[in-house]
């Protein structure tokens, strides 16, 4: 991972994501991308005379705060041993890092606390970017405080387009791993449904060991968070969204469970 694109904005996940960043960006020899989406707008006025436009949102305010935000973040950047930049942008959030990936190898942003209802919770971004991003994308727990570029993997593998392209975005992460584990869910006996990734890692020189487990529909996402929890794993990989993402709005699946409630950083390609 050479380009690691950073969300930055002045909520609880920050220094969560953050670290992380960091600590990817010193294990891969990287450089990290401050992207900060930014409240300026250019002056405007509407109305038949041509008035000002009012508003109760004072935009002086805003730009100050963001500006000391920043200014506070490369304060610590300056302090830690990785090459940066940053960079600003009008614009949605997602939308912003959605465009600023297209040369990036990942890009990082944070879990929302979804019912918690926490004031400064991270914005709810994570499915909008994994989705649309050009790149891998990382979405980090608000608990996490570091990562382990030599730590263990799971992989959650359905045989899906969408692993598959999260296998390949990941590929990176995966060689660096201390253990792969490739984690197939399902009732039907099957012999190892997994073989092709494993085939596909060990061509890229990744040792994989192989794991059925038994469960079915939405448990899948708990079986897998609890194993990747037993494995003492640094991060899941797994792909965005396999059936529509409306379906999984409306019905539940994999993704959003493992979005709301994941206890370790997921990587992600759809």
């Amino acid at each position: 991972m050479k380009t690691i694109l950073l969300h930055v904005f002045e909520d609880s996940g920050l220094e969560s994501r953050l670290q992380v960043a960091l600590d990817l960006t010193r294990g891969h020899g990287g450089h990290l991308t401050c992207v900060q989406p930014t409240t300026q707008f250019a002056p405007m006025s509407f109305g038949p005379l041509g008035g000002d436009f009012v508003t109760g949102i004072n935009f002086e305010d805003m730009d100050a705060a963001e500006r000391a935000h920043r200014e506070r973040v490369e304060q610590r950047l300056k302090e830690e041993d990785v090459s940066w930049d940053w960079q600003t942008g009008l614009g949605d959030p997602a939308t912003l890092l959605t465009e600023r990936s297209r040369l990036a190898d990942l890009v990082i942003v944070s879990q929302s606390y979804g019912k918690r209802n926490a004031g400064d919770e991270p914005l709810p971004i994570a499915g909008d970017v994994a989705v649309h991003a050009h790149c891998a994308v990382m979405v980090v727990p608000v608990e996490n405080d570091s990562y382990d570029c030599l730590g263990a993997m799971v992989v959650a593998w359905n045989g899906s387009a969408e692993a598959a392209k999260a296998v390949r975005l990941a590929l990176p992460m995966l060689k660096m791993a201390g253990d792969v584990h490739l984690v197939t869910v399902g009732d039907d006996d099957v012999d190892f449904p997994h073989i092709a990734a494993s085939t596909f890692l060990s061509r890229h020189g990744v040792s994989t060991v192989l794991h059925e487990l038994k469960g079915k529909g939405n448990e899948a996402s708990d079986i897998i968070g609890e194993f990747a929890a037993e494995q003492g794993a640094a991060a899941l990989v797994m792909g965005a969204y396999g059936h529509s993402r409306l379906r999984e709005t409306l019905f539940g699946g994999v993704t959003k469970n493992l979005l709301n409630d994941t206890k370790i950083p997921l990587v992600m390609g759809h």
